[in-house]
C-alpha cells in the first residue's frame, strides 16, 4: 500500500473507551496511530486523536462526554465510514479474527467493487472495498476549440487579469524573437505596449496524456506592439496542464506559416 500523509476530508468518530478503540483500529483494521491529544487531569479522556489509512486519507475522533460542545456531546455508535483496500479478502480475516461484527459479508458487488462492512465494539459500521469512487470525467480534447477561443476573447479585450487565468504561473512563450515569461508578457499588456485587435484560432490536433494536453492550432491576428502595426500567420503549440478542474497553459511555441 502507498502511504499519504494529507487528506482532504475526514470523518469523525465518538467512543466511550476511545484509548481501546484505538487499539481496535490498530488489530481489527490496521489504521495506523497519527496524534493522540488527552486531558491533562485524565489520560482516558481522548480530547483529540487521528488515525491514518495506510492508503491515505483516515479518521479523527474523541471521547464521548470530553467537553459541553457539540462535538463533546455526540452520541457513540452513530457513524459509518467507508475506506478503499487493496486486499479486501485478508482484511476481512484480519478484522473478524480481532472481533469486528459482521453486518455484511465478504462479496462481489454489482457495480464492481469487493468489499465487506463489520461493526466496531461501540457499534459504529466500517465498509471496505476496492470501489474507489467514480472521480472526475475524463479529459475530452472536445474541451480546447471553446478554451482557445476564450482564451483569444481575453487577449483580443487586452485585459491582462483575464489573460492570465489561462496561464500557468511559470507559463513561457517562445517565438521567432526568443522567450518571455508569463509575468513580462502580461506586463505589457497592462502597459498597453501589447494590444491585438484580432485572433483566431483553428484547432488541428489535441493529444491528451494523463493531464497533460498538447493542442496545436493554426492562429492568426493582429494588433500594436509600441505603436507599431503587426499581423501574423502561425502555428501554435500550446502544452497544458490539469489542475483541479481546469486546463491551465504552462508553454505556448510559436511558428510562423512560412517557416
Amino acid at each position: 500500500m502507498s502511504h499519504s500523509t494529507s487528506a482532504a476530508v475526514w470523518p469523525i468518530l465518538t467512543y466511550r473507551d476511545a484509548p481501546q478503540a484505538i487499539r481496535f483500529m490498530q488489530d481489527a483494521f490496521g489504521l495506523e496511530e497519527g496524534v493522540v491529544f488527552t486531558l491533562e487531569d485524565n489520560p482516558a479522556v481522548v480530547a483529540h486523536a487521528e488515525m491514518r489509512w495506510p492508503q491515505g486519507g483516515g479518521v479523527m475522533f474523541g471521547s464521548a462526554g470530553k467537553d459541553d460542545s457539540a462535538f463533546g456531546q455526540r452520541t457513540p455508535g452513530n457513524d459509518s465510514v467507508y475506506l478503499v483496500c487493496d486486499d479486501p479478502d485478508g482484511l476481512y480475516a484480519r478484522a473478524t479474527a480481532a472481533g469486528a461484527q459482521v453486518v455484511s459479508g465478504l462479496k462481489d458487488e454489482s457495480y464492481g467493487s469487493r468489499g465487506f462492512t463489520v461493526r466496531d465494539p461501540e457499534g459504529n459500521l466500517w465498509s471496505f472495498g476496492t470501489y474507489s469512487g467514480e472521480g472526475p470525467a475524463a479529459p475530452s480534447a472536445s474541451e480546447f476549440p471553446a478554451l482557445l477561443e476564450a482564451w483569444a476573447a481575453a487577449i483580443v479585450a487586452n485585459d491582462a487579469e483575464a489573460i492570465g487565468s489561462f496561464m500557468a504561473p511559470d507559463w513561457v512563450i517562445v517565438g521567432q524573437n526568443g522567450m518571455m515569461t508569463r509575468d513580462a508578457f502580461l506586463a505589457l499588456v497592462a502597459s498597453g505596449d501589447l494590444t491585438h485587435a484580432a485572433m483566431r484560432f483553428d484547432v488541428r490536433q489535441v493529444d491528451i496524456y494523463g493531464d497533460t494536453a498538447i493542442v496545436i492550432a493554426h492562429g492568426t491576428n493582429n494588433g500594436h506592439f509600441r505603436g507599431a502595426p503587426f499581423e501574423s500567420d502561425e502555428w501554435v503549440s500550446d502544452v497544458f496542464m490539469r489542475r483541479g478542474e481546469k486546463w491551465l497553459c504552462v508553454h505556448s511555441q510559436l511558428t510562423p506559416t512560412g517557416c
